[in-house]
C-alpha cells in the first residue's frame, strides 16, 4: 500500500498552515544564502523583507542555537507515526506554542509521513524573535518556524519547505 496520497494531503495542509500562520521570509535579492547546522548556525546576511504586519524586525541576526535545537527536538517527536495519539501529542506539546499545540492535538500521528530525521537543521532566516529552520527527514525537508517565548524557543508551525516542494 502506498502512502503518497496521504503525504500529498499532509503536505498541502502543512503548506497552508505554514503560509497562514507564519510565512517564511525569503532572503533579499543579492544577499548571500544562509546556511548552518544545529552545531553551528550560520549568521544570515543582509536584511529580511519588511514584515507586512509589522511584527518582525527587518534586520537579520545570528541564529540562536537554542532555536535550532528546539526545531530538531520537535521534529524528532513529531516523526513518530507509530505512537498512540495521546502519547504522540504529549511528545510534541512541550515544544509548541499553545495555539499550535492545540492544533496538533487534532492530528492522527498515523498520517505523519516522516519516521526519522536524515540531517541536521539548516537556518534559513533569523531575527531576534524568530528563526526558520529546514530539517531533513525521510519524508522530505520540513520548514520549522520557531519563535521566542520568554527565555526559550517554541515551534509556531511546521510545513514543507517551499524550496523542497518546488522540486
Amino acid at each position: 500500500m502506498t502512502r503518497h496520497p496521504v503525504r500529498a494531503a499532509i503536505a498541502g495542509v502543512a503548506t497552508l498552515l505554514l503560509t497562514a500562520c507564519a510565512a517564511s521570509q525569503p532572503a533579499p535579492a543579492g544577499s548571500a544564502p544562509t546556511t548552518g547546522t544545529a552545531a553551528e548556525p550560520a549568521v544570515p546576511t543582509g536584511t529580511l523583507p519588511a514584515d507586512p504586519d509589522g511584527v518582525l524586525p527587518a534586520t537579520s541576526v545570528a541564529a540562536d542555537p537554542a532555536a535550532v535545537t528546539t526545531a530538531l527536538r520537535f521534529v524528532r517527536a513529531w516523526a513518530r507515526p507509530d505512537l498512540p495519539a495521546e502519547t504522540w501529542w504529549a511528545g510534541v506539546r512541550p515544544y509548541a506554542v499553545p495555539a499550535y499545540a492545540e492544533l496538533l492535538a487534532t492530528v492522527d500521528p498515523a498520517n505523519v509521513p516522516a519516521t526519522r530525521l536524515t540531517g541536521g537543521g539548516q537556518v534559513v532566516a533569523a531575527t531576534a524573535q524568530r528563526v526558520d529552520v529546514d530539517v531533513s527527514t525521510d519524508a522530505g525537508v520540513l520548514r520549522v518556524v520557531c519563535v521566542r517565548s520568554g527565555h526559550r524557543w517554541l515551534v509556531a508551525t511546521l510545513g514543507v519547505a517551499k524550496e523542497a516542494a518546488a522540486r
